[in-house]
Order: structure tokens, then C-alpha cells, then sequence
């Protein structure tokens, strides 16, 4: 069977992840800033240093997978991607993931990156299984019956602490970190517990009436996202922590993808 090296691009609001396949296993991988005014020469130029960086020229790479959540950034990252690997680029969408089901009436309205951490649980060869993905927001989406049976949507951790210091003048930023009261005696640890135990307490009530609702006890729960790792150990909910499973959804896209891309949207 021939070797496939394949790049995997997932676009998110704040940070952009970069992920090099070799086969099945990650080689490397790298967060980017996510700046929604970059141009496709500047993609284009990062691409050429992170492919120099990591040793490969840009005629090894035998597929191109792209998800994005920001739908401005579509166009420049396909021209400076189509331009410096001259191959087609696999764009994650309710019309191309894979014949997954998606109980939406508009398909289209669901997030490319819900739908990759959907592709990924299928390919661990789950049929049933929650993602908790931790990032700008936090998503709980559901795997029913090998489908996209649905989920919410709610601010993460970061977002929460910004606008808890941008609405309150008494309130300044601080580093997010864990503390060991809830009963706290200044002001940056009742934030940070306020945060993250309500958090925790949030994620316990989520999960158990996602659970109640689909009928399954069971069901195995992964985290994944930027602030996934910090919340593993402080519940018994969350199966496992995977840091690669968006990428992971993207990468079954660039290797079985259908090949369609309508860059204006979809009906």
C-alpha cells in the first residue's frame, strides 16, 4: 500500500491547528494565530516555512484536508494552498464528510469542526459517543447511530473570563488555573474557581442529561480542544483526553472525501 503524507488545517475563531500525517500517525503538529485579515501570500509563506521546518517539500504531501469556522478565511487559505501544493484540496462540509447523517433540517449550519470530531469518533469504529471540545466555545455534540444526532453550544473558558472582566470594572484578567477552595479568599481565585468548578459542575449536568435524553448510560464521553487536558482529571465523566481529534475528523476527509467545495456556502 502506498504511504500517504497528508496536511490537515482546522481553522478555528481564535488559534488555527496544523497537523502532518504520516499514514494514520501525527509527525507534527502546530498552532498558528487566527487572524481573519491574513492574505493568501502570508498563508502561503507560513505554509513554506512549516513545511521547510519540518523537512518535506510540498510535492511529498499526497492530500490537502481544510476545515474553518471562519468563513472569511476559506478563500485565501484554498489559493495559497492550491497554489504551493498544486493538488486538490479537501474542504470539510455537510456535503463532503463523508455520507455522515446529520439530523440538522440545515445541514449546513453545523460547524465543519463538529462534524470532524463526529468523523473521527465513526473511524475509532464508535456508533455512539459524546465530543466535548474545548476551545474559543465549548461544543457537545452527540454520535447516535453513526449519525450527527446534534448538541449545544456554550462560551468557553477563556471566552468567559474575558467577558467577566470586560463587563466588570472591579474585575481585571488573571491566569486560569485551579485552586484549591471553592470558598475563596481573594478576589483573582473566587474568578478562576467560579470558572472552572462552575465549569465542571456545568459539563456533570450536561452530560448526564445528554445521556438521559438519548437513553444511553454508557456512552463514552472524549474531550478534546485547548482547555480539554485541564479538565480530564477533575471528572470521572470524561473517557480520554485527545488533543488530535478534529484533525483526525479532517484527515478521513482529505483521504475520502468526495471532493466537493462551494466556496459561496451551501443551500
Amino acid at each position: 500500500m502506498k504511504r500517504t503524507l497528508i496536511l490537515t488545517i482546522d481553522i478555528g475563531n481564535s488559534q488555527t491547528a496544523v497537523g502532518i500525517y504520516r499514514d494514520a500517525n501525527v509527525e507534527a503538529s502546530y498552532r498558528l494565530t487566527t487572524n481573519d485579515k491574513t492574505t493568501s501570500d502570508e498563508i502561503f509563506f507560513r505554509l513554506s516555512d512549516l513545511t521547510r521546518h519540518f523537512g518535506r517539500r510540498a510535492k511529498e504531501f499526497t492530500h490537502v484536508g481544510l476545515s474553518s469556522v471562519v468563513p472569511q478565511l476559506v478563500r485565501p487559505w484554498i489559493k495559497a494552498l492550491d497554489v504551493y501544493f498544486n493538488k486538490p484540496i479537501q474542504i470539510v462540509s455537510s456535503k463532503n464528510c463523508l455520507d455522515l447523517p446529520i439530523a440538522y433540517p440545515r445541514p449546513a449550519s453545523v460547524g465543519p469542526d463538529r462534524l470532524c470530531n463526529m468523523i473521527a469518533l465513526r473511524s475509532m469504529g464508535l456508533q455512539n459517543g459524546i465530543v466535548v471540545d474545548m476551545g474559543t466555545a465549548t461544543t457537545f455534540d452527540v454520535l447516535h447511530n453513526s449519525g450527527f444526532a446534534g448538541g449545544l453550544i456554550v462560551p468557553g473558558i477563556s471566552a468567559s473570563m474575558d467577558t467577566l472582566t470586560e463587563k466588570a470594572a472591579m474585575l481585571l484578567p488573571v491566569s486560569i488555573k485551579w485552586t484549591n477552595k471553592f470558598v475563596a479568599k481573594n478576589t483573582g481565585d473566587a474568578m478562576r474557581a467560579g470558572i472552572l468548578y462552575g465549569f465542571l459542575a456545568q459539563l456533570d449536568f450536561l452530560i448526564k442529561g445528554i445521556k438521559k435524553e438519548i437513553g444511553i448510560e454508557d456512552i463514552p464521553v472524549i474531550a478534546t480542544g485547548g482547555w480539554g487536558k485541564m479538565l480530564l482529571k477533575r471528572t470521572p465523566l470524561v473517557r480520554r483526553y485527545d488533543p488530535y481529534l478534529t484533525l483526525e475528523g479532517i484527515r478521513q476527509v482529505a483521504i475520502n472525501g468526495n471532493g466537493f467545495n462551494n466556496f459561496d456556502g451551501e443551500e
